[in-house]
């Protein structure tokens, strides 16, 4: 073959050139042209145009790998119309049977070749011979180069190579293509995270608060966000319940385990998708961001990363709340141990006031202490739990909010203190009511055990405040000892049997309790009639025998024959009022003794 071929304007003359000669020079000026092209696309079309004249064929064609199809990515002579539509499955046709086998395949009359599949559309019936090499970069395949021609060539081992050295050179552009895409794309998403993360650590530095936070998250991430407690509870978030964000969410498993990322979830009514990613502090669920999914919510990098750094953000800013509530938390608890410890002279009272004012707070010149203890053992243990202080915290927050914004609280780990000023509750009956809600707002920390609430007579006086909290302890102890469960027991509604409390000597109670019950209490020992329990019962019916029957269930006659048996035991007659009086004391002593 004579003639010009020629590559970026450089012109050799190939006439009388060896084909060892031809093939590097091609090469030298193909790697020029690789260093001097910027664009990809560029150099590959520039590969295939010359590849023609450089072989001495008429189409050069590229396919590209696609998972299991080979996809016809560029051509010089073939129909361009079909780039980009044309795909031929792996192990079809000559191009699929060189990508599987990863062998050259040298077609002399494709018309008689067995692999060969015909394309409609793709204008190759005028091609006679083909010769097809695999793209290969390292052991992964990349794709094929194909060259035909419309006469009948015989290639040769020198054809194989060149156009293998060809496929070499494509391979490398577009190793070199798809790290120059790849390392773009990082950069935009460095670039993208550095600009969301620079604007919450903003917003956190300037101490925009978790409000801010969420605002900025919704905006950047196309929805409204919402903050939620580990248990699945609004606590934060744009608006109130009408803002289209629902109150409480449940907790999906996965988002609990640790590494766990963003999930979409349906939750609300009507029902509306969610992204809830986790917000975490180390190995600690502080809570779940929520953001709703719109309409026209596009699942791009620019939300991911905003609900990512948003979360991180938000764990920062919880903490750090946490952390100062903990400390206002510390001082206030201080200031409350000290105020019911008693004994305080005007100094220390006057040193008290300064260090409420502080905390904002005021001490009442007048004021209602009001305690929450557990029922049982058993709840008191679960309680005093790591965490469980700060739920029963959190738990009483929104009550405290609302309902005594000027009351000084204190949360131990077993039992919890208000002192409620008189102006929040001026009588009783206004203090029963606070005290019932705060028995509700804590029920959720406290199951499946209960709690019950104390209440003392009013504290007149900074230095009361100590003796109104050991009566609201007394409440509830005795109304423990006398079964109660989950009651509100107030000091006063003890009534006489507050007198008990003033005796001094247990030993003297003791000895008035066995005085009048003894003979019950030892045959309560050795007999199966519940004699003792009938007695409570007739007491607290008022002395009704059928009242007391209905009480225990059992038949008036039944009733009439335990009564007899108790005078029998006791020499006592039930029908005298000194007596009742004294057999109603008896029993409320050896309840408060728990004989």
């Amino acid at each position: 073959m004579k003639g010009k071929r020629s590559l970026e304007g450089v012109h050799v003359a190939v006439g009388d050139s060896s084909l060892a000669a031809r093939e590097l020079s091609f090469l030298v000026r193909l790697a020029q042209a690789a260093a001097s092209t910027q664009r990809p696309d560029e150099l590959l079309e520039l590969i295939i145009r010359e590849a023609t004249s450089a072989i001495g064929t008429d189409v050069c064609s590229l396919y590209l790998l696609a998972g299991r199809e080979l996809l016809l990515t560029a051509t010089n002579g073939l129909n361009e119309n079909m780039v980009g539509k044309v795909t031929m499955p792996v192990g079809e046709g000559i191009t699929g049977w060189v990508a599987e086998t990863r062998r050259p395949a040298v077609v002399a009359d494709v018309s008689k070749e067995p692999h060969w599949k015909w394309v409609p559309g793709l204008d190759e019936d005028r091609f006679h011979s083909m010769l097809s090499v695999p793209i290969e970069s390292g052991p992964r395949l990349v794709g094929v180069l194909n060259v035909q021609s419309t006469e009948k060539r015989d290639f040769n081992s020198a054809d194989i190579d060149f156009l293998r050295a060809i496929a070499g050179q494509v391979a490398g552009v577009l190793e070199r293509s798809e790290l120059q895409r790849r390392t773009e794309i990082q950069l935009a998403e460095i670039q993208l995270s550095h600009d969301i993360h620079e604007r919450f650590t903003k917003l956190s530095l300037e101490g925009a608060g978790i409000q801010s936070i969420l605002e900025v998250i919704g905006s950047l991430a196309g929805g409204r966000a919402a903050l939620y407690s580990p248990d699945g509870y609004r606590v934060r978030g744009v608006g109130e319940s009408t803002d289209g964000m629902p109150p409480r969410i449940h907790m999906p498993n996965p988002l609990g385990q640790a590494g766990a990322r963003e999930l979409r979830i349906t939750a609300g009514r009507p029902p509306k998708p969610l992204d809830v990613v986790p917000v975490r502090a180390g190995a600690e669920m502080l809570g779940m961001l929520a953001v709703g999914v719109e309409e026209n919510t596009v699942d791009s990098d620019g939300r991911r990363r905003a609900l990512e750094h948003g979360s991180t953000v938000l764990a920062l800013e919880m903490s750090k709340d946490r952390a100062a509530a903990e400390v206002e938390r510390r001082l206030r608890g201080d200031l409350v141990e000290e105020l019911l410890a008693g004994g305080l002279d005007s100094d220390e009272a006057e040193r008290l006031a300064r260090q409420a004012e502080r905390l904002g707070r005021r001490l009442p010149q007048r004021a209602w202490v009001i305690v929450l203890e557990p029922d049982d053992d058993k709840t008191e243990a679960a309680l005093a739990a790591r965490g469980q202080q700060d739920r029963l915290d959190t738990a009483l927050s929104g009550l405290i909010r609302s309902r005594l914004p000027g009351a000084l609280t204190l949360v131990r780990s077993s039992s919890a203190v208000f002192l409620v000023p008189d102006e929040l509750a001026t009588d009783l009956a206004g203090v029963e009511k606070i005290a019932s809600q705060i028995q509700t707002a804590a029920a959720p920390v406290m199951k499946p055990g209960t709690a019950s609430v104390g209440i003392g007579n009013i504290a007149n006086g900074v230095g009361e405040l100590a003796r109104s909290h050991i009566e609201s302890r007394q409440a509830l102890r005795l109304t423990r000892r006398a079964g109660g469960r989950a009651k509100v027991a107030s000091y006063r509604s003890l009534g006489a049997f507050r007198l008990l409390l003033e005796v001094q000597s247990p030993d003297a109670l003791r000895r008035f309790v066995n005085e009048l019950l003894g003979p019950l209490l030892q045959y309560a020992q050795s007999r199966d009639t519940p004699l003792l329990e009938t007695l409570e019962a007739l007491s607290a019916s008022r002395w009704i025998r059928r009242a007391a029957a209905r009480q225990l269930r059992i038949h008036i006659n039944s009733m009439t024959y335990r009564v007899e048996r108790i005078e029998s035991l006791t020499g006592l007659q039930l029908d005298d009022p000194e007596t009742r009086v004294a057999i109603s004391i008896a029993l409320r002593a050896r309840a408060m003794l728990g004989m």
